[in-house]
């Protein structure tokens, strides 16, 4: 099974891809090509973002701004039973090349259709070759005639920006880009699954291709909450809360999600929602749009405010509240009592209305007026 939906209507479509490339059974010990490929270890959080980002994609289906069509899916799947994500769906075909191949060449032509929206996600283990983003297959190092079958991000997102039938195209890579000097070096066939779109065809900026991270960077796994044991990939679960509503802007007379808004916000959602993880976290764009393009219209989006004092080391001794007026009074629409000493995250439903941020203590109280319009992650109220 590989599609898990498939419908048709007139109008405007998306189409999306995932893939999620969970174990690779030739590249373990005494197994596949190269004895250099044989401590590969397998990615239960690969699978499980993939899944993760399915749901999203089938819980917004109506949502996206251009409503989905068709999703098709790729995952290969370790079956480790314990401390994964829960997922009903399925049976899903597995990430090889040939599937790939097959699939992904069905979800291209999808995409010659005018009107289209491209949505591709993939997740596993990656590198950078020649500084572009790349993504290994589940049959790593099965053949010795191509021990590194993967797919070219940049190359995909290069064919897309030449498809005039395409309103927009938005890809999300979480991989590693580290860099492996003999997959640098070797004549190494990537999996194309798109028609050459010529080398003098023009090209619109409408495609983004955000990338969990740099060239000789690593990405990494994390559980949701601090102390969870279901590990996702942390670029997938910083997109996907900002997919929800997190990133949201005026966008088209309505609260939408570009992918300029994503990457200004990845970091700052990280802080907030995911201070848990330790690791590194440098998202990067591979591909840039010029325009707001934007992904979703998320329903009721909520958006974070970030509360502290300035000085910060008064925090403690003031309450915070966030309030329609300039006053300390109810009703209010958020509120912390005295005592902790680090900023205070919350959020409010996104809006045009101007609101504020107050700190109160027996002496009085201070303001500062906010529109939450976006998220506003640094919002300082000076009480001294």
């Amino acid at each position: 099974m590989t599609f898990l939906l498939n419908r048709n209507f007139n109008g405007p479509k998306t189409h999306a891809f995932v893939i999620g490339v969970g174990e690779y059974p030739a590249a373990k010990r005494g197994k596949g090509a190269l004895s250099s490929l044989q401590k590969v270890p397998d990615l239960p959080s690969a699978a499980d973002s993939a899944k993760l980002v399915c749901d999203w994609l089938l819980e917004n289906q109506d949502n996206l701004a251009a409503p989905l069509a068709t999703l098709e899916v790729l995952i290969s799947d370790p079956g480790q039973a314990n401390d994964r994500y829960a997922w009903a769906r399925g049976p899903i075909d597995r990430a090889t090349a040939n599937n790939v191949s097959t699939l992904g060449y069905e979800w291209y032509r999808h995409l010659l259709e005018p009107d289209s929206t491209a949505f591709f996600y993939c997740c596993g283990h990656g590198a950078s070759r020649l500084e572009r983003p790349t993504l290994f297959l589940e049959d790593l190092n099965q053949n010795a005639r191509n021990a590194w079958p993967h797919i070219n991000l940049d190359a995909l997102a290069q064919a897309l920006r030449k498809m005039s039938s395409l309103t927009a195209g938005f890809m999300f890579s979480d991989a590693c880009g580290e860099f492996i000097p003999e997959f640098e070096l070797r004549d190494a066939q990537d999996c194309r699954f798109w028609d050459d779109p010529g080398l003098f065809a023009p090209s619109w900026n409408r495609v983004s291709l955000l990338c969990a991270a740099a060239a000789k960077q690593l990405a990494y796994e994390g559980p949701a909450q601090r102390g969870g044991r279901v590990l996702l990939g942390q670029f997938t679960q910083a997109v996907v809360h900002g997919l929800r509503g997190s990133s949201s802007r005026w966008c088209k007379n309505r609260w939408g999600v570009h992918p300029r808004a994503l990457l200004d916000d990845l970091k700052s959602l990280r802080s907030v929602f995911f201070s848990h993880w330790q690791e590194p976290f440098e998202p990067y764009p591979a591909v840039s749009p010029t325009d707001r393009l934007p992904i979703v219209f998320p329903l009721n989006p909520e958006v974070p405010v970030v509360i502290t004092t300035e000085p910060e080391n008064e925090i403690s001794n003031y309450s915070l509240i966030i309030s329609p007026r300039n006053d300390p009074f109810q009703p209010w629409l958020r509120n912390r009592a005295s005592g902790p000493t680090v900023a205070w995250a919350t959020t409010v439903s996104a809006s045009h209305d101007a609101l504020f941020a107050v700190a109160q203590n027996g002496a009085g109280h201070f303001s500062r007026v906010f529109v939450p319009n976006q998220p506003a992650f640094e919002q300082w109220v000076t009480v001294a």
